[in-house]
């Protein structure tokens, strides 16, 4: 059996392995070992390698589904149904978690994985090899004269027991970083945010050994490169994450990285521990400059609690990116200025402002309807919708939206989620110091590319 998988991101700012896709072949090889599997990354892809992929006759293709990324696969899954008619076609991913069967309104669409995939995928190909029943397989949407549901999937306890990616599936050499998970799901419950909802509020992690092993296998198979710790939340426990520093340092593990963490949860102790493990960038979520707002969106921290984290990092010269949302319930034209003011004051290296999609089954979907809100177009239709304003709320209409956004980008803050943020020139850029890195000793290896990225974030 011949099974390829799709990675629709043409049109993403950055070159990255997709882990999800790689964690569903490796956990599918344990069980299916005569499955050839073949990706195509749309984003590294030549023309070439996507011509020859559309001409393979594949048993079954495989395609992760974004909001962001919907219409380019709707063109590839129209693409394949013209050349390899009787090819089934198979989707996943958060986004497909979440409109679940509105998915399958495609009707070139066979089936549908909602929830964690592993398992469900390994299934599928069981099924289409006519050893377990369709029904049988749970956290999967399938057509037989009308769309079905089967019963959602239990999550995996023990994400120890997944092997590591199947990495060999990608071209490790056209990505600029190297991008580790150490846990899935979030505790935290921001009215905004689907990944609670995806993972049924359970947060669970791997063992900080199993981490690093994965650490030495990328730097022994496809060479150092800077690695993304790509969590949703890198410092749930803090105690782990010092596991995780000192183990580093001990093994003498030398490496650059970076990952989101929550600003409150940032003692100084902590940010010297990051910063002596290699540490020089993180991401953090602060949303509003203002208390009530957070309180009202369950962000379960004070903007002062978040800014003495800031400061913890930036005395320990980690670089700091501060993302921030228009539009939550409780935000206003008002509020969304003070977020503005502060982060023009703050000590942010970098600054995001995201306008907020209201994404089905969230808190925040139900509250702008109990709100007498107003939802602008279905999910499927978002990455068209300009200026990108997706709800409006009594308090907070359209056109004050409109004119926060315009404030936002005035200040250069603004990030257009669905815009083509991709660029030939930034690509050669990253290319040349990923192999600038390879070429010069250590420690000057990470001063150049520190000080290359902070050149790349005043053009980008």
């Amino acid at each position: 059996m011949k099974i390829g998988l799709i990675y629709p991101n043409n049109n993403n700012k950055d070159k990255s392995v997709h882990l999800g896709l790689g964690y569903i072949v490796s956990y599918a090889r344990q069980i299916h070992s005569d499955v050839n599997f073949e990706l195509l990354d749309t984003r590294v892809s030549t023309n070439k390698e996507k011509e020859n992929f559309y001409k393979t006759q594949f048993d079954l293709i495989g395609i992760t589904l974004s909001s962001l990324t919907n219409y380019e696969a709707t063109d590839y899954i129209s693409t394949i149904k013209q050349k390899h008619p009787i090819t089934k076609i198979c989707v996943g991913g958060p986004y497909v978690s979440m409109v679940k069967e509105e998915i399958l309104v495609n009707p070139n669409i066979d089936y549908a994985v909602f929830g964690e995939g592993e398992k469900t995928f390994a299934e599928l190909i069981s099924f289409l090899k006519g050893e377990i029943e369709i029904s049988r397989i749970k956290g999967l949407i399938y057509r037989d004269s009308i769309i079905l549901s089967n019963a959602p999937r239990e999550n995996i306890d023990d994400l120890n027991t997944l092997p590591f990616p199947a990495y060999d599936i990608f071209k490790m050499n056209r990505y600029p970083n190297h991008r580790i998970i150490t846990s899935r799901g979030c505790p935290y419950e921001c009215n905004f945010c689907f990944d609670s909802k995806l993972w049924n509020g359970q947060w669970r992690k791997r063992e900080i050994d199993s981490v690093i092993e994965e650490l030495l296998y990328l730097f022994k198979k496809f060479k150092k490169k800077n690695v993304v710790f790509i969590d949703n939340s890198f410092d749930v426990e803090i105690e782990r994450v010092v596991e995780l520093c000192d183990k580093l340092i001990k093994k003498k593990i030398i490496f650059l990285w970076s990952a989101n963490v929550r600003g409150e949860n940032i003692t100084s102790f902590v940010a010297k521990k990051l910063k002596l493990a290699g540490c020089y960038n993180v991401c953090t979520g602060i949303e509003s400059a203002n208390n009530h707002v957070l309180k009202t969106i369950g962000k379960n921290a004070s903007i002062e609690e978040m800014t003495d984290g800031i400061r913890h990092l930036k005395e320990n010269h980690i670089e700091v990116l501060g993302m921030f949302m228009i539009g939550n319930i409780g935000d206003t034209l008002d509020t969304v200025k003070e977020s503005i003011a502060y982060a023009k004051s703050s000590e942010l290296d970098i600054v995001r402002f995201y306008s907020v999609i209201p994404y089905k089954g969230t808190p925040l979907w139900h509250e702008i309807n109990e709100s007498g809100g107003k939802v602008f177009g279905s999910i499927l239709e978002f990455d068209k919708i300009i200026p990108p304003v997706f709800f409006e709320t009594p308090e907070f209409p359209f056109e004050e939206r409109v004119i926060a956004i315009n404030l936002a980008e005035e200040e250069g803050f603004f990030w257009y989620c669905f815009r083509n943020h991709k660029s030939r020139l930034i690509d050669l850029g990253k290319t040349i110091i990923s192999k600038m890195q390879t070429l010069l000793p250590g420690s000057l290896a990470d001063s150049f590319y520190i000080k290359a990225k902070k050149l790349y974030y005043q053009f980008y």
